[in-house]
């Protein structure tokens, strides 16, 4: 797996984990100004979220430059059999 490659997956996974963060820790005012939406957020820590997903998606990005790299998924394509 060349460095292009692990980047792309990377990018990939981070994106799953930064989409499924978004909804955790948001508070919905009560009374929301006028002008916005019933359900606009109140703080939606974004930064934080960023950044967090984009160290947590380095778990997975690694165990699957692992598997690609030992040829674990070659292996495992070969020997499945369709009866």
């Amino acid at each position: 797996m060349s460095i292009l490659s692990f980047i792309l997956v990377h990018l990939m996974i981070w994106l799953i984990v930064f989409f499924m963060s978004l909804p955790f820790g948001v508070k919905v005012s009560d009374k929301p100004k006028k002008g916005n939406a019933n359900s606009a957020p109140m703080k939606t820590n974004l930064k934080l979220k960023f950044f967090l997903s984009f160290i947590i998606s380095f778990i997975p990005s690694l165990f699957t430059y692992w598997i690609v790299s030992k040829g674990l998924l070659k292996k495992i394509v070969t020997n499945f059999t369709i009866l």
